[in-house]
């Protein structure tokens, strides 16, 4: 694993053009969370967004997800843009209460890759399920309800979900930020095993710098005074780059002044 510092434009699949996005303040100018952001990313490459809390990570995945309309800019998949959520970009987000209360956790597999498409075929999703299943470590637990699920029991398994679908991007929300040391370890250890097999490309939020060395092909620093990415690093994992990271987020950089925006 392992990519230089930048993808050229005409390499990359997903490809985040200028993206602002600001909202509504209630009797004043909007508020900006994100400025001019531009990132290009490979096919199969593993991508870290890293940054200070309220620094706007999780908004940029939404827009990439088409949850969320950009100010201004756009973003592109394979040089179409994202108008909408669509099933070749899958997401995983941080809270436990992904799974489908009235599903169980297998049901919950076949009810995504019917619903989509992905695989209409009763049996052949009911085995593709098993097998995601399996792989996330959760064999033997193919009938229980979500809520007798732990907490990274439910997070392995809004994973296999997400993959059984075989996603052309897996976006991640800060997946594992709400598990204990140890089992956000094996969670981990678990996204890159299965990141090694099917290869998609993945834009991964975190604020946790060991995290993203740990995982990633590049991190992307988002400054939360700018609003924009400032450093596109490639990850040699090593702890030089764990203190070049630790700076960056110390330092930071100061807001601009405020100015009206339009949308």
């Amino acid at each position: 694993m392992g990519h230089g510092p930048a993808v050229k434009e005409e390499c990359a699949m997903l490809q985040i053009e200028q993206v602002d996005m600001a909202f509504p303040a209630p009797g004043g100018a909007p508020t900006a969370v994100l400025r001019e952001c531009s990132l290009q990313v490979a096919n199969g490459e593993f991508v870290a967004v890293l940054g200070r809390s309220g620094g706007g990570k999780s908004t940029l995945l939404r827009i990439v997800g088409g949850f969320l309309q950009p100010t201004a800019g756009r973003v592109l998949l394979d040089g179409v843009p994202v108008t909408g959520p669509g099933p070749e970009r899958t997401m995983v987000f941080q809270n436990f209460d992904q799974l489908l209360p009235w599903y169980t956790l297998r049901g919950n597999i076949e009810w995504a890759l019917r619903r989509t498409g992905a695989e209409p075929d009763r049996k052949k999703a009911a085995l593709r399920a098993k097998e995601m299943l399996a792989k996330t470590g959760l064999s033997g637990f193919e009938e229980r309800w979500p809520h007798t699920l732990s907490g990274g029991q439910k997070q392995r398994g809004a994973l296999a979900r997400a993959l059984a679908l075989r996603p052309r991007v897996l976006l991640m929300d800060e997946p594992f930020s709400s598990l204990d040391y140890l089992t956000r370890g094996e969670a981990q250890a678990t996204l890159e095993k299965l990141c090694a097999e099917y290869r998609p490309t993945v834009l991964f939020v975190t604020h946790d710098i060991g995290e993203a060395v740990r995982l990633a092909d590049r991190i992307a620093v988002l400054d939360e005074g700018l609003h924009r990415f400032t450093k596109v690093l490639p990850c040699d994992h090593s702890e030089a780059l764990r203190a070049q990271l630790e700076g960056l987020l110390a330092k930071g950089e100061a807001p601009p002044a405020p100015q009206e925006q339009g949308f």
